[in-house]
C-alpha cells in the first residue's frame, strides 16, 4: 500500500510539474524553453554527445518476501539487500529532425558496501507477527542498469517533450559472514534464544527488473541576464523528466551453505515510478551538471520453491510474494558536444 501511495503521489506531483504553463510562453525574460537540438548544433538539426558521470545511491534498497503455504505468516520470509554504492554512468544521445535517442549504462564501481543484508523469519504459526530471526551478512552488491529511451517535443509546447523508454536492470549480492539471531526452535516449536556465525559464503541472491515506461520531460533555461548585467553567465539549464513504468521482475534465491541445492525463484509483475532532475551550464562544447534521481518499483506474483533434497525432492508453488526496490542518487556528470 505503501508503494501504491508513492506511485500516485509521485505521477500527481510529476504531471503537475510539467504542465506548468508559464514555461509554455516563456519565449523571453527570465525563464526560456530549453531547446538541446539548437544548443549543441545550432546551425543544424542533429548532433551527437557523449556523457560520462558518478552517481552515489543512498537510502536505496532492493527487497523480496513470501507468505508461508500452510500458515497465516505473511511473509514467513523476508530479505532486504540495501546498499551505499557509487555508479559509473556513461550515455550517448544523437538527435535527428526533432527526434532524441538514448542509451545509458550504469554499474558498480566497487562490490565493497558499508550496508548489511538482511534476513528476516516468522516461524510460528500461532505468533505470526511475531520475527523469531533474524540475520546481518557482508555483502557485495554487482549492479547495473541499461537503459533505452526516445523522446520527441510535444507539438505546440516547445518546453514538453513525451518520452518513451525500456529500462533492464540487475541487482545480484553475496551474503557473506553471516551473524544469525533467533528466539524460536522451529522442530520443538518453543522459545529459546539462539545464536550461530555461519563464515564464507551464505546466500547467493539475483533480482533483475525488465521496465517499459512513458512520460514527459520538460527543457527550461534560467537567464541571469534579465536579472542583472552584471551577471555575465551562461543560463542554468534545467532537466526534469517523470514517468510510470510496467514492471517485471525475476529474483533468484541460493543458499550455498545447504547440504542440497536449495533454490527458490519468484516471477512478478507490477508498476513503477521515477524522476530525474538535472540543472548545470553549457559552455561551448561541455556541459557540466548536478543530478537527482527517485525511483520505485512494487510487485507481486508467485515464488517456486525448489528443494533437491535426495531423501525427497519437492518443489511448492507459494502465491502472494513480493519484490519492490527503492532507488536515490545525487550525481555529477560531464556531457561533450561533438
Amino acid at each position: 500500500m505503501k508503494s501504491a501511495r508513492f506511485l500516485v503521489v509521485g505521477f500527481l506531483v510529476a504531471a503537475l510539474i510539467l504542465s506548468m504553463n508559464p514555461f509554455a510562453h516563456s519565449e523571453q525574460g527570465l525563464f526560456e524553453s530549453y531547446n538541446p537540438v539548437n544548443l549543441s548544433q545550432p546551425a543544424g538539426n542533429s548532433y551527437l554527445n557523449l556523457m560520462v558521470g558518478l552517481r552515489k545511491y543512498f537510502n536505496s534498497f532492493t527487497s523480496w518476501q513470501f507468505p508461508s503455504f500452510q500458515g497465516p505468516q505473511d511473509p514467513l520470509s523476508r530479505l532486504e539487500y540495501p546498499w551505499d554504492q557509487t555508479f559509473l554512468a556513461i550515455r550517448g544521445t544523437t538527435t535527428y529532425a526533432g527526434l532524441e535517442l538514448s542509451m545509458e549504462w550504469s554499474g558498480t564501481l566497487s562490490v565493497l558496501s558499508n550496508s548489511k543484508a538482511q534476513d528476516s523469519d516468522w516461524q510460528d504459526p500461532n505468533n505470526p507477527n511475531q520475527k523469531t530471526t533474524f540475520a546481518e551478512a557482508e555483502a557485495t552488491p554487482r549492479c547495473w542498469i541499461v537503459d533505452l529511451s526516445c523522446n520527441m517535443q510535444v507539438p505546440g509546447l516547445g518546453f514538453l517533450k513525451g518520452v518513451a523508454g525500456y529500462r533492464n536492470s540487475l541487482f545480484k549480492f553475496t551474503n557473506t559472514d553471516v551473524y544469525q539471531y533467533s528466539i524460536f526452535e522451529e522442530d520443538t516449536r518453543t522459545y529459546v534464544y539462539s545464536s550461530v556465525f555461519l563464515p564464507g559464503p551464505n546466500i547467493e541472491f539475483s533480482q533483475y527488473y525488465k521496465q517499459f515506461y512513458g512520460g514527459g520531460i520538460l527543457d527550461a533555461s534560467f537567464n541571469f541576464t534579465e536579472i542583472s548585467n552584471v551577471l555575465r553567465m551562461a543560463p542554468l539549464l534545467l532537466r526534469i523528466q517523470a514517468d510510470v513504468s510496467y514492471v517485471m521482475g525475476n529474483n533468484h534465491d541460493e543458499h550455498l551453505l545447504r547440504g542440497y541445492n536449495l533454490q527458490s525463484k519468484v516471477d512478478s509483475s507490477g508498476f513503477g515510478w521515477h524522476v530525474n532532475i538535472i540543472t548545470g551550464f553549457r559552455t561551448g562544447s561541455f556541459r557540466f551538471d548536478v543530478e537527482g534521481d527517485v525511483r520505485s518499483v512494487a510487485t507481486t506474483g508467485q515464488m517456486l520453491d525448489m528443494n533437491g533434497d535426495p531423501a525427497g525432492p519437492y518443489v511448492k508453488y507459494i502465491d502472494g510474494a513480493k519484490a519492490w526496490s527503492e532507488q536515490k542518487y545525487l550525481g555529477i556528470n560531464g556531457t561533450i558536444f561533438f
